[in-house]
């Protein structure tokens, strides 16, 4: 687990208590009143610098993706979780050698 001003970092083992299965994520996720979203991220696809009102919240299912947050590069893998404090410049990447991360976008 890794706590910084602009985002926390940790994983679906310590978070949700699963590995991997999306079921499970999307059904605790769904108790607790999040709305989310489905997002496949090709390699080398960019989405520029933006921010949110509100909290982001990404789970890696599988691939892998990097995020700069306030100029910090951040990896990601499957099984982590990424926690984007709101109004957090940042911008991320597909970084997966497949081809294409699968992710949850969950706005908190």
């Amino acid at each position: 687990m890794t706590g910084h001003n602009y985002y926390y970092k940790s994983t679906t083992e310590k978070e949700f208590n699963c590995l991997k299965d999306d079921d499970k994520l999307i059904e605790a996720l769904s108790y607790k009143g999040y709305t989310v979203y489905a997002v496949k991220q090709k390699s080398n696809q960019l989405i520029p610098y933006h921010e949110h009102p509100s909290e982001e919240m990404v789970i890696v299912l599988s691939g892998k993706i990097r995020y700069i947050i306030e100029e910090e590069i951040v990896d990601l893998e499957a099984g982590d979780i990424i926690r984007i404090r709101p109004h957090s410049i940042h911008s991320m990447i597909g970084t997966a050698e497949e081809g294409i991360s699968n992710l949850l976008l969950i706005f908190i």
